[in-house]
């Protein structure tokens, strides 16, 4: 009987929910199944506010190219961007981040992002059962260095676009590898 009353309950939950499901109370703990058939993963704590029914806006968007891969890899590649990120070491203490695949082609897309001041960084994934797809100690990383602060202080309706990223990974000090972009015009920031 409670099995058919669980049932009940969450198809109910499932209808109103249409196409936006979040599962959780916590980011961090919740897959999150976007609109348009998009999945994605989430992280982080859920910011508080608002009135009840209201949902904050959440569409910034960082897409970008790989230009140069050092070293080479047929590794799979995966890029954080995480919002007001307040402990760059671990990754453990921010309001709101999102991650996406690097296509085979080198090239990114991440979305639904809040506003606030973005770090991205650059994953190279461990092989085997440490493939995981997220930052543990060891992982190899890179940083996205942002020298003029063009990622601080963005809106809720943002568009970034990083041209021609240069990634390096440093395996022998996984924590300090660096992503960079030859010139502060490959960094193309439009807010609405």
């Amino acid at each position: 009987m409670w099995r058919g009353i669980i049932l009940v309950f969450f198809s109910c939950f499932c209808i109103a929910c249409g196409s936006d499901l979040e599962f959780g109370t916590n980011k961090k703990d919740g897959l999150r199944i976007g609109k348009g058939g998009e999945s994605s993963f989430r992280f982080g704590a859920k910011a508080g506010g608002g009135q009840s029914g209201t949902r904050r806006v959440e569409e910034t968007v960082v897409q970008g190219n790989i230009f140069n891969l050092r070293p080479a890899t047929a590794r799979p590649l995966l890029v954080f961007v995480f919002v007001d990120l307040r402990d760059p070491g671990t990754f453990q203490d921010f309001r709101d981040a999102e991650v996406g695949i690097i296509g085979e082609d080198r090239s990114f897309s991440v979305s639904h992002l809040a506003a606030g001041d973005l770090t991205i960084v650059f994953l190279l994934d461990q092989v085997g059962v440490n493939q995981d797809g997220t930052i543990d100690r060891g992982d190899p990383i890179a940083l996205f260095q942002d020298t003029s602060g063009r990622l601080k202080g963005l809106s809720a309706s943002t568009e970034l676009t990083l041209e021609d990223v240069d990634v390096s990974f440093d395996l022998n000090a996984p924590d300090s590898g660096t992503a960079t972009v030859r010139s502060e015009g490959n960094i193309i920031v439009r807010q609405e």
